[in-house]
């Protein structure tokens, strides 16, 4: 089995928001775009990394139990729960990013990736061109690869039995 490379399995699309966005405008943006995570960006530099989980902590002290998860910030019909709004409009996205930002090049490996990823203790990185990021990669985008593996593994076990 080849190895599988960073490029092939990273979003393309780098999602972006600003240090100086709204906690709400965070959330928007992460529903919107059915993601957990974003870059932070500023004046063109990448300054941090922000996500469902850092919204999640900051609201922990708001009467929210992170064990409900994300989707507990809405009400039923999507709007976001009454209690909670003000507290997101409050603050912004450079209070509760993380910031650093691991970058992994474009060429990399997903096992390398995944090291790369245990060692930081973080779930994303920037994937780079030379200087330039162009995609973000998730632990969520190496579990393909996870049973790929797995199924390559299992059936070359079997034929050697």
């Amino acid at each position: 089995m080849k190895p599988v490379l960073v490029r092939d399995l990273m979003n393309a699309r780098l999602m972006t928001v600003s240090p100086t966005d709204s906690l709400r405008d965070l959330v928007d943006f992460l529903r919107e775009n059915r993601i957990h995570g974003a870059l932070v960006r500023d004046a063109g530099r990448l300054v941090g990394v922000v996500s469902a989980t850092d919204v999640l902590v900051f609201l922990s002290d708001e009467a929210v139990d992170p064990e409900y998860g994300f989707s507990h910030l809405f009400a039923d019909d999507g709007e976001l729960s009454a209690p909670l709004a003000p507290h997101l409009a409050e603050a912004n996205v450079e209070e509760i990013m993380t910031p650093a930002v691991f970058s992994i090049a474009a060429g990399a490996t997903a096992g390398e990736a995944a090291r790369q990823m245990k060692e930081q203790g973080v779930h994303r990185l920037a994937v780079a061109e030379g200087e330039e990021a162009i995609g973000l990669i998730s632990a969520t985008d190496l579990v393909p690869v996870v049973a790929q593996y797995e199924s390559a593994w299992a059936e070359q076990t079997t034929q050697a039995g």
